[in-house]
């Protein structure tokens, strides 16, 4: 005979995780839910292309993939870049200031490069990198 249905669905069984204090991710994550709202440095910018965005994923397989002080020992062709938070011409996301996100963040803008397409820029807390301004233009601070 037929099999008999159940009027009400199961609930999903409940995964119990250990989050311990002592936990701490040793690979970088990366956040995109703040980046600016100016559009020559946002995901929708005309300078944001194929290749840049090749460019931009490319990066962050390799810098997810390693360990978080190994990249801090990388030179800055291929790791970070430290700039302090004045010079910086781009707008920062309010929620990302209003959250109290940038407030908890490292003392410094970290900088990565798109090879000669342009540079990412954001603040890391912990081993989350909030990417906050994509510069393809390189206009938002003095490259000296």
């Amino acid at each position: 005979m037929g099999r008999k249905l159940r009027s009400t669905p199961r609930e999903p069984a409940k995964i119990s995780i250990d989050q311990s204090k002592d936990f701490k991710p040793s690979r970088l994550v990366f956040n995109f839910s703040f980046v600016t709202s100016d559009n020559k440095y946002n995901f929708e910018g005309k300078h944001f292309d194929k290749r840049l965005k090749l460019a931009l994923l490319q990066n962050i397989i390799k810098l997810s993939s390693s360990d978080l002080l190994t990249i801090f020992s990388w030179h800055k062709q291929t790791g970070f870049e430290a700039l302090p938070l004045e010079g910086v011409h781009f707008s920062v996301n309010r929620e990302f200031v209003a959250t109290g996100r940038s407030a908890a963040c490292l003392d410094s803008y970290w900088i990565f490069r798109l090879n000669k397409l342009g540079r990412v820029i954001g603040r890391i807390n912990g081993a989350t990198f909030y990417i906050l301004c994509i510069d393809a233009t390189f206009d938002t601070y003095n490259h000296g």
